[in-house]
């Protein structure tokens, strides 16, 4: 991630918190928001976690387009108003912006949207997965990059947090 699209994700952000769209921040994105001394090329994307809802997805969706943002479904640019069946098994909507990448999910195998709201917390203004949750998840997924983040939060920070600990 370039300190631009870090810049793009926050004024981004920013508008959907402001435009009152529901999303909990997550993934390595949040993490670096809560952690700045994480490096940026640790940082693949954006990742937010919505409600399943129609509404809110064609929302986000409507506010994403008019800011700039290309929203496709598996690769395929979407139409207004998305529809409940088309978005069914799907789980994420994909953004894209001058190279920078925003995932919108709103399915998930593990967690429910409550789930979500329940290991989050506000942190600069912006709903975000609280550290313990993130790392945690990362540790349950297991890709090269999450284990490479992982070993970089043990060198550089220290033990992973506990999911009780406060942040």
């Amino acid at each position: 991630m370039t300190a631009a699209h870090e810049q793009l994700y926050l004024r981004t952000l920013r508008a959907l918190s402001a435009a009152g769209v529901p999303f909990v921040g997550l993934g390595t994105f949040a993490l670096r928001r809560q952690c700045p001394q994480l490096p940026r090329r640790l940082v693949a994307d954006c990742d937010l976690q919505l409600p399943p809802d129609v509404a809110v997805l064609n929302h986000l969706t409507e506010l994403l387009q008019a800011a700039g943002w290309q929203v496709t479904l598996w690769e395929v640019p979407v139409q207004l108003p998305l529809a409940a069946a088309a978005l069914a098994g799907k789980y994420y909507l994909r953004a894209r912006r001058a190279g920078a990448v925003l995932d919108c999910t709103y399915e998930h195998d593990s967690l429910s949207w409550p789930a979500f709201q329940a290991n989050s917390h506000y942190h600069e203004g912006l709903p975000l997965m609280r550290t313990a949750a993130i790392l945690q998840q990362k540790a349950q997924i297991g890709r090269p990059r999450d284990l490479a983040l992982l070993d970089w939060w043990r060198q550089t920070i220290g033990p992973l947090p506990e999911l009780g600990d406060p942040g």
